[in-house]
């Protein structure tokens, strides 16, 4: 992994984005806007899973995940930025390492959803969601809440930026 690392850190692209004032701070400001964009909606679609919003139709949130989807890019694309720009930072890191547990969970999570609870999608107001599609929304919530945590914990946690 150190090998990699040093790599990494000699590249014209990391080069840039820690040689470059606004780089940084441009990338700080997409990768809020696009967890905003995740977390708003995921957190939405969750909330509706575990009835706390039963008055809201499924296909209504539904309807938004594709703008969730361009805030994931646009997290994926930062994110990436972010790691190229300061590997050793982040390979040392134990809320990096925690944040990305966090998204794999919430990554798969999202794929078990899609397999095995297909007739969920068609949750109508007020309709029950069943106990697997709840445990489902639990988890994911959990697992975005954590996302966030741990990344706004980088500083904080293990080595400080």
């Amino acid at each position: 992994m150190d090998g990699f690392v040093a790599w990494l850190e000699a590249t014209a692209l990391s080069r840039a984005v820690v040689g470059h004032g606004w780089v940084w701070p441009l990338c700080e400001t997409i990768h809020f806007i696009g967890l905003s964009l995740v977390l708003g909606i995921a957190g939405f679609f969750d909330l509706r899973l575990i009835e706390f919003l039963k008055r809201v139709p499924l296909a209504a949130i539904r309807d938004l995940m594709p703008i969730a989807v361009v805030g994931f890019v646009l997290n994926l694309v930062t994110g990436l930025a972010f790691f190229i720009g300061m590997p050793h930072q982040y390979v040392r890191n134990v809320a990096w390492w925690a944040k990305v547990c966090c998204l794999l969970l919430a990554g798969l999570n999202a794929l078990l959803f899609e397999t095995l609870l297909g007739a969920t999608r068609s949750l109508g107001a007020g309709d029950d969601t069943p106990l697997s599609a709840k445990v489902i929304g639990a988890v994911s919530l959990a697992s975005w809440l954590g996302v966030l945590y741990f990344g706004r914990m980088l500083p904080f946690l293990g080595n400080a930026f």
